[in-house]
């Protein structure tokens, strides 16, 4: 039975620049300095072991029609703001992006089209994920301190500096200017006690942004998929490639999702590229592909981070 990698908090998109962008993974740092903490690693691996006992027991039963999604709290907290920055513009694209991440785990983006007119024939007897599961912005219960009152969105400005805080309860979201090397990370598999999810200033949502508050999403990745990726590493999400760049002794434990020798950097393969004698689905959510050219989830992964 496949089995899931259960010491690996840190999952990230790298690049060389905005000219020049590259989606690598450089986890290993990050793993290390986090599984120091002896509570946190003690917290994941329950977590991890919680959820085995319920996606073992669950992994054969059809996954009926979603008709009443979960809900999932989100907060947005942007830092390193400039002066003068735009709230009004900020908020607006923070509900863009959830509107993206709604669209993308609910399968009804528009270009997944590109799955069920094309790609999905090679890849007989898989079905794209409709994940049961819907993001929205907070607009309750926030924590004192921040200045919110009820019906106020949660979005925070210049508040929040690290990428962890006080919201639990709240899939957080922490948009900051990252080194020059990242374009967001995230646990694998999240807490909800105040954690969350990472994403540089220039890869979060999409159009044309908000340039006074020096957030602008950046080609290739300015489609908000960014954080669709990141948001399915913390639902405990690995890469499509499992963990073994290229190996095809590694897998991402989900069944229908094929083992993979490597991630595909920053291009748009041809459909029926493959490797480790099968095709590889590289316009899934978890690869390194740019924006444009992921587009699904598969059913199994859904029934993951549904689980999780």
């Amino acid at each position: 039975m496949k089995k899931y990698f259960l010491l690996l908090p840190i999952l990230l998109f790298m690049f060389q620049s905005n000219s020049d962008a590259q989606r690598t993974c450089n986890h290993e740092q990050h793993m290390n300095t986090l599984m120091q903490d002896h509570n946190y690693a003690v917290e994941h691996q329950i977590r991890q072991l919680n959820f085995e006992s319920i996606h073992d027991a669950s992994a054969y039963l059809q996954r009926a029609q979603c008709s009443n999604p979960v809900m999932l709290p989100m907060a947005v907290h942007y830092s390193g703001l400039p002066n003068g920055y735009d709230a009004s513009c900020l908020i607006a694209l923070a509900q863009d992006q959830i509107q993206i991440l709604n669209e993308d785990y609910g399968g009804y983006n528009a270009d997944i089209t590109n799955w069920t007119n094309s790609a999905s024939s090679y890849f007989p007897g898989v079905s794209n994920g409709e994940t049961c599961i819907a993001f929205c912005l907070a607009t309750e219960n926030h924590p004192s301190g921040y200045g919110l009152s009820s019906g106020d969105p949660a979005v925070t400005f210049n508040q929040i500096t690290g990428d962890n805080n006080g919201w639990s309860g709240y899939i957080n979201i922490f948009v900051k200017p990252l080194s020059n090397s990242i374009l967001g990370y995230s646990p694998l598999g999240g807490s909800g006690n105040g954690d969350g999810v990472a994403i540089d200033n220039d890869y979060f949502g999409s159009g044309v942004g908000c340039s006074s508050s020096n957030v602008v999403p950046t080609a290739p990745y300015n489609l908000g998929r960014t954080l669709t990726h990141e948001l399915g590493h913390y639902l405990n999400l690995n890469h499509i490639w499992g963990g073994g760049n290229g190996s095809c002794n590694e897998d991402d434990g989900v069944a229908d999702t094929p083992n993979s020798s490597q991630p595909y950097y920053d291009s748009c393969p041809n459909l029926g590229a493959s490797s480790c004698n099968s095709t590889d689905m590289h316009m899934n959510y978890m690869d390194y592909v740019t924006d444009a050219c992921m587009y699904m989830f598969s059913a199994g992964q859904s029934t993951v981070m549904e689980n999780y």
